[in-house]
């Protein structure tokens, strides 16, 4: 997170991600930027590696067959990272596959203020943002002309919200 807040244009953030709470789509994701690129890998984790790391047991990382496990491993032996908190949030997909547009909202985003408990379907959560609805635009390579009239996008700034860092500054 102090990367972010640093404005280092180049850095990276781990997540381990989990759709209603389905174990069999665990990922371990790896997100990083590299001036206003943005990368993103994953591998699957089940849900007993997840209780390992989440209660700092991070030795079998070591020898870990994928690359990723192992890079969260040297991550949170060099800079002491560790899970800090669960994140919630309700989210609208929309595709336009001309120049491979997503178009996002996310709303009722919750934080369990400091409960790392990812995998308890009744781990407490608040809402950090009534009424607020997250719109994110992702394009490839350029955003065609009817969804820069459609979003009204032609004259605004790119602005930046991390629902992560938000329930961070919130809890």
């Amino acid at each position: 997170m102090s990367q972010k807040k640093e404005g280092l244009l180049d850095r990276d953030k781990f997540r381990v991600r989990l759709y209603d709470y389905n174990m069999d789509y665990l990922n371990l994701e790896k997100k990083s930027k590299r001036d206003n690129l943005t990368f993103k890998q994953k591998c699957r984790l089940t849900a007993e590696e997840y209780e390992r790391i989440q209660f700092g047991d991070i030795e079998w990382m070591e020898h870990d067959t994928r690359p990723l496990v192992k890079d969260l491993y040297v991550q949170m032996k060099l800079y002491q990272l560790k899970p800090m908190t669960v994140v919630d949030y309700q989210r609208e997909v929309f595709i336009y596959e001309y120049g491979n547009v997503r178009v996002t909202f996310d709303s009722c985003i919750k934080t369990s203020f400091r409960n790392n408990d990812l995998l308890n379907p009744d781990l407490a959560m608040v809402e950090t943002t009534p009424n607020v609805v997250v719109l994110e635009v992702k394009f490839d390579e350029y955003l065609p002309e009817v969804i820069k009239q459609l979003l009204q996008v032609i004259d605004r700034r790119k602005g930046g919200y991390s629902k992560y860092q938000y329930s961070r500054m919130f809890g």
